[in-house]
C-alpha cells in the first residue's frame, strides 16, 4: 500500500506528498504504460473520427473525456490507495463509497441520488478547492502577460486585440474544466506521471518542487502525441510545453487541483487571444 509523507512544516496548506508504491518489476509497469496509451490513442483516433457523422459530432468531446477520466479512475483504483497516490481523488470527491469486505456499501452510505454525502464530500474539499485555486489563479498573473506578448509577436495579427467571448461562455468554461481538464490531468498528469515515476524514480530539484524530470517529459510527450493522433497537425505538438507546466504543478501540488483549474484557465485564455486577435 502507498504511504503519505507527513505535511512538510514550512508548506502549511499544501496536500501532503505522497511516496511511491511498493517496489514493482519496471518492465512490468513500462509494458502495462505501453499498453495503456497504446488502447486510450488507438480508441481516441476511432471517436474523434466521428466529429464529422450528425449527431454524433456533438458527442465527440464528450466521449474522449469520458474514456480519459474512466480509464484514469479504473487504473488508479486497481491498487489501494490509488485515486489519493495519482492525486486524482480530488481531497474525496472522485472517490466511490466505502465498500465493506462482503461487498456491501458501508452503512449510512447511501441516501437519495448520493446528494447528502457528496453535500459533506464538497463542504471537506472546499478548503482545499480554495487552496488549489489559488495556486492556480496566482500561476495565471505571472504567465498569462508575458505570453499574450509571444502570442502577438508570433501571430502578427493585422487589426487591434478585439475582445469576444463564446456565445455561451459559461457553457464553455464548464466544458473547458469538466470535459477537457478534469480527464486529460486524470490521465496524464494523475496516472502516466504517477506510473512513469514509479519507473523513473530518481528526482530532481525544478523550480523549488523534486520532480522526476524523465517522467515528466515523458508525460508531456504522450500528452502531446495524443493530440497529434486527434488532428494529424504537427502543430498540435507544441502542447509539449504546457503539458510539461501542468506536470509541474501536480509535482509541486500533490495532485491534480490545481492543474486542472490552470488547464482550464490557459485554454479558455488563448480562447480569448484568438477570438481578439484571429478571429
Amino acid at each position: 500500500m502507498s504511504q503519505i509523507s507527513p505535511p512538510h512544516p514550512d508548506r502549511p496548506g499544501r496536500r501532503p506528498a505522497l511516496l511511491s508504491a511498493a517496489p514493482m518489476d519496471r518492465r512490468a509497469i513500462a509494458r502495462e504504460l505501453t499498453l495503456v496509451y497504446v488502447a486510450i490513442a488507438a480508441l481516441t483516433f476511432a471517436i474523434t473520427r466521428g466529429r464529422d457523422i450528425p449527431p454524433f459530432d456533438q458527442w465527440v468531446h464528450l466521449a474522449v473525456g469520458g474514456l480519459f477520466l474512466l480509464s484514469a479512475m479504473r487504473l488508479a483504483q486497481r491498487e489501494p490507495g490509488g485515486m489519493r497516490r495519482m492525486g486524482i481523488d480530488l481531497e474525496g470527491v472522485l472517490v466511490p463509497p466505502e465498500i465493506s469486505e462482503d461487498g456491501e456499501e458501508e452503512p449510512g452510505s447511501r441516501d437519495f441520488l448520493g446528494l447528502r454525502e457528496l453535500g459533506r464530500t464538497l463542504r471537506r474539499a472546499a478548503p482545499a478547492a480554495l487552496r488549489e485555486s489559488g495556486f492556480a489563479l496566482f500561476l495565471a498573473l505571472v504567465i498569462f502577460p508575458p505570453f499574450a506578448l509571444g502570442f502577438s509577436f508570433y501571430h502578427g495579427p493585422s487589426h487591434p486585440f478585439t475582445p469576444s467571448l463564446p456565445r455561451d461562455p459559461l457553457a464553455f468554461a464548464l466544458a473547458q474544466v469538466l470535459v477537457v481538464a478534469l480527464p486529460e490531468e486524470a490521465l496524464f498528469r494523475g496516472y502516466f506521471q504517477t506510473r512513469l515515476s514509479d519507473v523513473f524514480a530518481k528526482k530532481h530539484r525544478i523550480l523549488g518542487t523534486d520532480v522526476s524530470l524523465v517522467a515528466l517529459v515523458i508525460q508531456a510527450a504522450l500528452f502531446a502525441l495524443v493530440h497529434f493522433v486527434v488532428d494529424g497537425s504537427p502543430e498540435r505538438l507544441a502542447v509539449f510545453f504546457p503539458g510539461l507546466l501542468f506536470g509541474w504543478i501536480r509535482a509541486r501540488r500533490g495532485g491534480i487541483g490545481a492543474a486542472i483549474l490552470f488547464h482550464a484557465l490557459s485554454n479558455l485564455y488563448s480562447d480569448v487571444l484568438v477570438r481578439g486577435w484571429l478571429g
